[in-house]
């Protein structure tokens, strides 16, 4: 006799949401899918079946450090009587797997701990192994019923807590990162008020180099396994100031002499900075250098060195005149290769996708074989993204498995990715489907991707940009019949957008506001004219304020000029845009659609340069 088993190894918030750099965030979910990994491996050397993941290549998928990616659920059936052993052996082999990365991550570490044993604890109690077996008999239907059973079993066990004593607490500073657990790097390490200005800067110079750690930073063991642990190319993961300066980084690409400029630029860098270890810590991992791409522009370092702001810190400790002459070498370089200073836009956007109807289309297959075809084609998508993100596109995938995508994207790049996910996981996805009744009436349902865009300034906080992207992401699910696309931009002055619509509805609004925005053919204030009047004038439910709103954003649309202020706007786009104020649901989205299109404007200009009227392509770039 058979049983089902289900997984779930966590927990996922100490894994990724308490992430403060984006390389925090992409080593905490390879952790958590290498964890899943060898809980999987585990199961398959035991003799199981595996239903989710459903890896093709058994042997090569589960390795260690492969480019397979295992969500933290594992469900597959194995031999009833085996199912003790089997399930301590899991715990072993994500233990053993845990150990080797904290080992090799640790040894890195150059600076001596308070005490390795409680990093070492802290790491270890992190972890969250919960499992949970239902017996299934050969009945051809037995396997649905097993299979919500034991989902069911999986919520029941999570709610039943185990508490175990701390034995690692003390006295200590709390970490910077997550509040929760005490850092272990030594106090004496830290720079203190009555130390002299040699002394002070000898501290913060070895807490960079000994622990990776800033002068007021606080880590606990589990931070440091975030910060050091690495995977061959992954030691650099390119920053989120990198991300926001890559309009900027594909526009230098296509400049002939930029390596000589670049390399007086990055001498004088290197000449007036004391901790010189930070500017050599400013690279991109190596993986993003050896493909031909824009990212070489720049020799691997990292984008951060374009952001005079960020100069500040990168030259922590140096003179003031001296910060001073760097910057000014930074605006010789852009003036001698673009005929003046063009500063990158500060600004990045962190895409986070999930499958729309999976959970109805799972429940309507009846046996392990149609899972497992589920499971390999969700495993195919999930091996498509990394070139789609990664490629033409510019991005850093952060996670990609199932139907879970997170990346980073610039903004001149970011909706056609976002675009291209949405079609490809169609394209892989749609002939799986299942019939619901919805309202009295039977309909079919196909799993569809919805994608959340959050877009956040670069030195804003990681955690905010992930928060964000989760709202953007819940607003997308919100539409009704889902395939939906929600992008939510925070800018540092003013209030947060949000705008969202199924996917052939915004992206095409979209991509036309951003055509009207390049050619100079809608003046900015427009949007901003119909966001005033709608917080006058709009109200909830009276059809006879809105026909009057409508009728006065008309008027507004009709007597702007173009963005210079000269040549009217053309009669086709006063139609388009008087179409649309008579079909969008409410003037306010119309604007807030402006507002966000002026963003990726603004990108695409700095990425490709301005280009006239009669120039633009009204196509939508896929």
């Amino acid at each position: 006799m058979d049983a089902l088993i289900l997984i779930s190894i966590g927990p996922v918030q100490d894994f990724i949401a308490s992430a403060r750099r984006s390389r925090d965030l992409w080593f905490g979910s390879w952790l958590l899918s290498e964890l899943s990994k060898a809980a999987a491996y585990a199961i398959y050397k035991h003799n199981g079946t595996l239903i989710f993941p459903a890896p093709q290549e058994l042997e090569e998928d589960l390795q260690p450090g492969s480019d397979f990616n295992v969500t933290n659920k594992i469900l597959a059936r194995v031999p009833v009587a085996t199912t003790q052993n089997l399930v301590k052996d899991v715990e072993q082999a994500v233990k053993c797997r845990l150990d080797r990365i904290y080992k090799d991550t640790f040894t890195r570490i150059k600076g001596k701990l308070d005490t390795c044993d409680i990093a070492k604890a802290q790491v270890d109690d992190m972890l969250e192994i919960f499992w949970a077996t239902v017996p299934i008999s050969s009945d051809s239907k037995a396997y649905a019923t097993a299979r919500q059973e034991v989902e069911a079993l999986m919520v029941a066990r999570k709610t039943t807590r185990d508490f175990r004593p701390v034995t690692w607490s003390s006295n200590k500073p709390k970490s910077s990162l997550d509040g929760q657990r005490e850092s272990v790097i030594p106090e004496t390490s830290y720079p203190k008020r009555d130390d002299s200005k040699s002394e002070r800067e000898r501290k913060i110079q070895d807490l960079h180099r000994q622990y990776g750690a800033g002068q007021a930073e606080r880590l606990s063991g589990v931070d440091l396994l975030k910060r050091h642990g690495s995977q061959g190319d992954e030691a650099h993961f390119m920053s989120t100031s990198h991300v926001a300066a890559l309009p900027l980084i594909a526009r230098l690409a296509g400049v002939d002499g930029i390596a000589d400029h670049w390399k007086r630029y990055l001498d004088c860098l290197q000449e007036s900075a004391l901790r010189k270890e930070l500017i050599d810590s400013e690279k991109i991992a190596r993986r993003y250098i050896k493909n031909p791409s824009i990212h070489s522009t720049l020799q691997g370092y990292d984008g951060s060195l374009l952001f005079e702001e960020r100069l500040n810190d990168i030259l922590e400790g140096t003179p003031t005149d001296d910060i001073a002459q760097v910057k000014g070498a930074l605006r010789e370089f852009l003036d001698a290769l673009l005929g003046h200073v063009i500063h990158p836009l500060p600004y990045y956007a962190l895409l986070l996708a999930d499958g729309d109807n999976m959970g109805k289309v799972i429940d309507a297959m009846d046996s392990l074989e149609k899972h497992q075809e589920l499971s390999m084609a969700l495993s195919a998508f999930a091996r498509k993204v990394k070139a789609i993100v990664e490629g033409k596109r510019a991005g850093a995938l952060l996670y990609a498995g199932g139907d879970d995508v997170l990346a980073l994207l610039p903004l001149h790049t970011v909706l056609a990715c976002a675009k291209e996910l949405a079609n490809t996981f169609r394209d892989t996805m749609g002939h799986f489907e299942a019939q619901i009744s919805e309202n009295g009436q039977q309909q079919v349902v196909r799993p569809s991707l919805s994608v959340g865009v959050a877009v956040s300034h670069h030195i804003e906080p990681l955690s905010d940009a992930l928060d964000l992207a989760r709202q953007a992401e819940k607003r997308a699910k919100a539409i009704s019949g889902k395939d939906a696309l929600a992008i939510a931009v925070s800018k540092r002055s003013g209030a947060d957008r949000v705008v969202a619509d199924k996917w052939g509805a915004l992206d095409t609004r979209l991509h036309e506001f951003i055509q009207l925005h390049r050619s100079n053919t809608l003046p900015d204030n427009a949007a901003y004219n119909l966001v005033d009047i709608a917080e006058r004038l709009e109200i909830p439910g009276d059809d006879i304020t809105k026909l009057a709103l409508r009728f006065e954003a008309k008027r507004i649309i009709k007597r702007k000029r173009g963005q210079s202020g000269h040549e009217k706007l053309p009669e086709e786009t006063i139609q388009r845009l008087h179409t649309l104020i008579d079909t969008i649901p409410s003037i306010r989205q119309l604007a807030d659609e402006l507002i966000v299109a002026r963003e990726f404007a603004r990108a695409r200009d700095l990425a490709e340069g301005k280009q006239e009227r009669n120039t633009i392509n009204a196509t939508v770039d896929h």
